[in-house]
């Protein structure tokens, strides 16, 4: 973490250009001296980080885990970044949860050492960088046969080993075999491969429901009792050691995935991971709708620390004003970004009811107001994020601001 520590900020940064071409600032000097977000040092549209909220996050996901008595792996493909992904593993984290082994390489050069490959692996030269890591445990999905076998083959040929959860799947879902009679075939075969140590059985809710609906909870916990049923069946064959894993994905139900796995594990003493990923961030918009919390369920209570500051560009009509703010720098793929506040001109602030972004272009925002509402060129429009993945991806280097507004620190995304 010592290099990102020092790593001087490029003015080629967004945001950054001001500041960093007057001298240098990294996260060492700015936590030595912090600098105000309004100061005039920063150029606009802006991504910063509330160190307060996404600290508190952190916290709140693993009290409330540690409670449930469950282990969370918290998906690292939503941050791509070391520095929050080291804040979740001082919190008690039980592994960095990756999509790919391009991620893993990401975070294991940055000290990251214990993985969740929440995927199959289905290339050449990710399974042989793979058998060649001595210092990392990691744990990868089968969801066939015939994936069990591309995988053992490589290993075999690159001379290496790795852990496997047998992937429990849905019909119409993602990956995962479709039922409990493929599975328990698929972990036959990963048995009799001496590169492949089945430790458990894996699978992912979130293509069951969207909206944390009863029936969705429904769906989602029919399926997490058959996942605890495929672990038994695998322990009581012969195929899984004691404390084998049992994991899923829990973003948006992690109480219906953590009350029914533990409820309904058989023995072996099983250990239930949630690889839940968006807590730490959440936002504004799609999770603040469906986490158990913001719907009345039992779960951690977790406030949007992600945001954007973005300019007025023109006013055009009476009930129309175009921001700085485009695609290329927050997602729009569960919803638009939501307007919090204005900050003036001249200093003054208030609230943004009524204001609305209807649609964005690569550039640009349309930001629909009342007529008579005070708004124009110069003025900031401070403004939430809808599903945090698809807005960090956009930002390499992000301002972690404190309670006065403050930039304290700040955390790089890697892809």
């Amino acid at each position: 973490m010592s290099t990102l520590e020092d790593l001087p900020v490029a003015p080629t940064e967004k945001g950054w250009g001001p500041l960093a071409a007057r001298g240098e600032v990294s996260a060492r000097s700015l936590r030595a001296a912090p600098i105000a977000l309004h100061g005039g040092d920063f150029s606009f549209p802006l991504a910063v980080l509330e160190r307060a909220a996404l600290a508190g996050n952190i916290a709140a996901m693993a009290t409330w885990c540690a409670a449930q008595g469950v282990e969370l792996a918290p998906h690292g493909k939503t941050y791509m970044s070391p520095e929050i992904a080291h804040q979740q593993i001082a919190a008690g984290a039980w592994a960095i949860t990756v999509a790919s082994v391009a991620q893993l390489q990401a975070y294991h050069a940055h000290g990251v050492r214990r993985f969740i490959v929440a995927n199959q692996l289905a290339d050449r030269a990710s399974i042989a960088w793979l058998a060649g890591v001595a210092d990392a445990q990691v744990w990868v999905n089968v969801d066939s046969v015939e994936g069990v076998g591309f995988l053992a083959d490589e290993l075999a040929r690159a001379g290496g080993s790795v852990n496997v959860f047998v992937e429990l799947g849905h019909p119409g879902g993602r990956t995962g075999a479709r039922s409990v009679a493929v599975a328990l075939e698929v972990a036959q075969a990963a048995a009799a491969r001496p590169q492949l140590r089945v430790a458990g059985v894996s699978g992912y809710e979130g293509t069951l429901g969207h909206h944390g609906l009863p029936e969705e909870n429904a769906r989602v916990a029919q399926w997490a009792q058959e996942l605890a049923s495929l672990g038994a069946t695998l322990y009581g064959k012969g195929l899984l050691p004691d404390g084998y894993v049992v994991t899923a994905g829990g973003s948006a139900f992690p109480d219906v995935v953590a009350a029914t796995l533990k409820g309904s594990v058989g023995p072996g003493d099983p250990v239930v991971v949630l690889r839940s990923g968006a807590y730490a961030v959440h936002d504004d918009g799609y999770y603040a709708c469906v986490t158990p919390h913001d719907r009345g369920a039992d779960g951690p209570a977790l406030r949007p620390a992600l945001s954007l500051w973005v300019p007025v560009l023109s006013r055009p009509e009476p009930d129309l004003a175009l921001l700085l703010l485009g695609r290329r720098d927050a997602g729009f793929d569960e919803g638009l970004p939501i307007p919090r506040e204005v900050l003036h001109r001249d200093g003054r602030r208030v609230a943004a009811p009524g204001l609305t972004v209807t649609a964005l272009n690569d550039q640009h925002a349309f930001l629909s107001l009342p007529a008579g509402f005070d708004l124009g060129p110069g003025d900031l429009v401070h403004v939430g994020i809808s599903h945090p993945c698809t807005t960090l991806d956009k930002w390499r280097v992000i301002p972690v601001i404190d309670e006065d507004e403050r930039v304290v620190d700040l955390v790089h995304t890697l892809f």
